[in-house]
C-alpha cells in the first residue's frame, strides 16, 4: 500500500513532476527534469536488475522504454550506498540503510548501565537487527512507545528477565509479543502459555470466594484435578484453547454450585439427592458443567449417596451437500481471503480436521513430490487434491510473519502473531464464519462423506482420531461397519 502523502498535489502552484505529473513543494532536479519528493523516495527504495547493464541493486533511474536503471546508467545524483556500512541498499532520509538505523536503535535501547548490551539479551538484539525486513523493525520500535519502555527496562534491570516479571506487568499484546521473542531466541525458557494463563486467572478467582471452606475446596479441586489434567496434556503437546476454556468453565460453575448450596444452608458433605435434582432441574444448561466437580467430589468421598444425571447429548450441526460445495467453491475462488485461511478451511472441508489441530500443523507434515502434495494427520500420508493443493502451495511460499524477528525459522505451518505460537483458533474460526462457513457443520459433512468410502478404523488411523469417534460418525451416516469393530480393538 502506498505511503500516505503529507502534502496535497497542486500543479498550479508547484512545477509538475516529470515522473508522476503531480506538483509538490521542493522538487529535486535530476537529468530528466524536476522530480517530486515522493518519486525520489520511491527511487531510493526500488530494488531489482538494471535494464541496461544487469546490475543487481537500487534502481533510481527510469529508461525511455519504462524499464528501471541503476544510478550509474541513469546518472541520477542519488546516493545509493549507506554512509555507515557502505553497502548498496535502501536508505533512509539520513542516507544510512535501514539495517544500520535499526542496529543503532536496538543498541541504544538495550544498552545496560555499562553501555553494552547485557549478554542474556544479545540473542534478542541479534535477531531484531538481522530480521529480513529491517524497516519493519524500525517501524515497530518507533511507533510503539511500550516497546521502547520494555526494552529499556530489560536492559537496565528494572524489569527482570523472567516470566514472573513479565506476568507482573499490565497485560498487553506488546508484553506477550516480547515474551514470545525472548522465548523464541533462547533468552527465556519455554513454557505452556495456556497453563500459565490458567494460573494467573485462578488467583483472583480464589480471592473472590468469601467462604473459607468453599475457597479451600475449590483450590483443592483446581490444584489436584483441573491443573493436573492440564499439566498432563502439556507434557506431550501444548494445552489447547478448548481444554483451557473448559477448565475455566468447570471451576466457575463449581464455584457457583457451592455458593448456591451454601445459600440453601448446606455444605458439600451435606448435599442430598434433592439438592442435586434442584440444581440440574433449574437454571441454564451450563449447570451441566458442575458434573465434572461432582464426579471428582464423589471419587474423593466428599459427597455420598447421590446420583448425577447423564449429560444431554448434542448432535453437531451438519452442512448440506449444496452448502458443502459452496464452501469449497468459496475457499478455492475467494480473491480477498489470505491464502493461510483458505488453506486452513480446505483442510477442514476435505479432511474433517478440527481447527485446533489444523493450526498446530508443522511444515514437516506436508510434502510435495511426484505423487503431488501430501499431508499427514496420523499414521499415513494423504493426497491433497487439486486445485486445493495449489492454494496450500501459495501459502507455503509466503507464510505470514517470516519477515520479522518473530518467526524467522518457524516450523509452524500457520505461524501466528505471537512468536512461536500458531494462529489463534478462535480468530481463524471467526474469519471463516464471516464468509459464511460454519466450521463444525463443514467438519461433520466432510466426515459423513469420508465414512461412506472407508471403514472407521482405517480413517481413524489415517486421520489420527479415536476409533470411537469414527464409529459415531459411521452411525450418523447410516453405514454398517460393525464388521470392522474387531479391527479397531486390535
Amino acid at each position: 500500500m502506498p505511503r500516505p502523502r503529507k502534502y496535497a498535489s497542486d500543479p498550479g502552484r508547484w512545477p509538475a513532476c516529470v515522473r508522476c505529473g503531480d506538483g509538490y513543494p521542493k522538487p529535486t532536479r535530476w537529468p530528466e527534469g524536476l522530480v517530486c519528493r515522493y518519486c525520489v523516495r520511491a527511487a531510493r527504495t526500488r530494488q531489482g536488475t538494471c535494464a541496461h547493464c544487469g546490475h543487481q541493486g537500487i534502481l533510481p533511474g527510469v529508461a525511455p522504454d519504462g524499464g528501471f536503471l541503476c544510478a550509474q546508467c541513469s546518472d541520477v545524483p542519488l546516493g545509493v550506498h549507506c554512509k555507515r556500512c557502505g553497502d548498496e541498499a535502501m536508505t533512509t532520509d539520513q542516507s544510512i540503510c535501514w539495517r544500520c538505523l535499526l542496529a543503532v536503535r536496538v543498541s541504544t535501547l538495550l544498552a545496560g548501565p555499562d553501555g553494552a548490551i547485557p549478554e542474556p539479551l544479545q540473542p534478542l538484539a541479534h535477531a531484531i537487527i538481522n530480521m529480513p525486513r529491517p524497516n519493519t523493525g524500525c517501524t515497530w520500535i518507533n511507533q510503539n512507545p511500550r516497546v521502547r519502555e520494555l526494552l529499556r527496562g530489560l536492559a537496565d534491570g528494572t524489569i527482570a528477565l523472567s516470566h514472573e516479571a513479565l506476568d507482573g506487568l499490565p497485560a498487553s499484546r506488546t508484553v506477550e509479543y516480547l515474551r514470545g521473542l525472548l522465548v523464541t531466541h533462547g533468552c527465556l525458557p519455554p513454557r505452556d502459555e495456556h497453563l500459565a494463563s490458567f494460573d494467573r486467572w485462578l488467583t483472583p478467582k480464589l480471592d473472590a470466594i468469601n467462604d473459607p471452606d468453599q475457597r479451600r475446596l475449590i483450590e483443592r479441586y483446581s490444584r489436584w484435578h483441573l491443573k493436573r489434567r492440564l499439566r498432563d496434556q502439556a507434557r506431550t503437546a501444548p494445552v489447547t484453547a478448548g481444554a483451557f476454556l473448559r477448565a475455566k468453565q468447570h471451576l466457575t460453575v463449581a464455584t457457583q454450585f457451592l455458593h448456591w448450596l451454601g445459600n440453601r444452608g448446606r455444605r458439600l458433605d451435606e448435599c442430598t439427592q434433592h439438592d442435586i435434582d434442584a440444581w440440574f432441574g433449574n437454571g441454564t444448561t451450563t449447570r451441566q458443567h458442575a458434573n465434572n466437580f461432582l464426579y471428582w467430589a464423589i471419587r474423593q468421598r466428599l459427597v455420598r449417596n447421590i446420583t448425577l444425571p447423564l449429560p444431554t447429548s448434542r448432535t453437531s450441526p451438519l452442512a448440506s451437500e449444496d452448502e458443502h460445495l459452496n464452501t469449497l467453491r468459496a475457499l478455492l475462488l475467494h480473491d480477498t481471503l489470505p491464502a493461510a485461511h483458505r488453506a486452513i478451511g480446505l483442510m477442514l472441508v476435505l479432511f474433517g480436521q478440527p481447527l485446533s489441530r489444523i493450526v498446530q500443523l508443522r511444515t514437516d507434515q506436508l510434502r510435495d513430490g511426484p505423487d503431488g502434495l501430501q499431508v499427514s494427520f496420523g499414521s499415513d500420508w494423504l493426497n491433497v487434491p487439486e486445485p486445493a493443493a495449489a492454494v496450500i502451495r501459495v501459502h507455503l511460499t509466503a507464510r505470514p510473519g517470516l519477515n520479522t524477528a518473530a518467526n524467522p525459522t518457524s516450523q509452524l505451518l500457520f505461524p501466528g502473531f505471537i512468536p512461536g505460537r500458531p494462529m489463534h483458533v478462535h480468530a481463524v474460526a471467526n474469519i471463516l464464519r464471516a464468509i459464511g462457513i460454519r466450521p463444525l457443520a463443514a467438519r461433520s459433512r466432510a466426515w459423513l462423506q469420508m465414512i461412506r468410502e472407508a471403514p472407521p478404523s482405517v480413517l481413524a488411523n489415517a486421520l489420527g482420531i479415536s476409533a470411537t469417534t469414527a464409529m459415531c460418525y459411521a452411525e450418523r451416516a447410516g453405514t454398517d461397519y460393525l464388521a470392522y469393530a474387531s479391527i479397531s480393538k486390535r
